[in-house]
């Protein structure tokens, strides 16, 4: 009998986990919902970073296209298959729009998987590190991946909180007003 009960127990704990697992993106938008983040129509702080090309980066230096401004972790899953995804969008409309993922350094295990991370993904935007959590603070995140689409006036006009579809992204561009 014993034996039989703990094996239920697994069965039933296996089934729990692989529920859970399977809507990671559903649970932290739920999850999401009650933390304040900055918001839309509030200005974008206007953080200094370093990138990791060795470049300084401010959000008020990609003024002259709107800019997704998106919060990342190495160890992320949903980050991990975003960002690839964000990067091809990007490569294709660089003339639309800016991208720069900014790595929460400061809440990395190893900082050393940043950078294979950003390696193996092939990320062709800027990726800034916020070594401190001066960014984390100033954008009030509390999780990752979280997103601000930010216009020409470093208005942010949209939080996307998980991953942002191409289409969903597209369509926010097109309803910021030009300046």
């Amino acid at each position: 009998r014993l034996t039989f009960l703990a094996v239920c127990g697994i069965i039933l704990l296996s089934g729990m986990y692989y529920q859970a697992a399977t809507t990671p993106v559903e649970e932290a938008v739920r999850a999401t919902s009650d933390y304040e983040t900055a918001g839309a129509m509030e200005k974008a702080p206007d953080v200094k970073l370093p990138g990791m090309d060795g470049d300084m980066y401010t959000v008020g230096q990609f003024s002259d296209k709107p800019l997704l401004l998106t919060f990342f972790a190495s160890w992320c899953d949903i980050c991990q298959k975003e960002l690839p995804q964000l990067s091809q969008l990007y490569e294709s409309n660089k003339d639309k729009f800016h991208v720069a993922a900014v790595n929460a350094t400061s809440k990395e295990y190893r900082k050393e998987d940043v950078y294979s991370f950003v390696r193996e993904a092939k990320l062709s935007m800027p990726v800034l590190l916020d070594k401190e959590g001066e960014a984390i603070e100033a954008f009030h995140v509390s999780m990752v991946p979280v997103s601000f689409l930010i216009d020409t006036n470093g208005t942010i006009q949209n939080t996307f909180y998980g991953p942002i579809s191409a289409d969903e992204l597209n369509k926010e561009l097109r309803s910021i007003p030009s300046s």
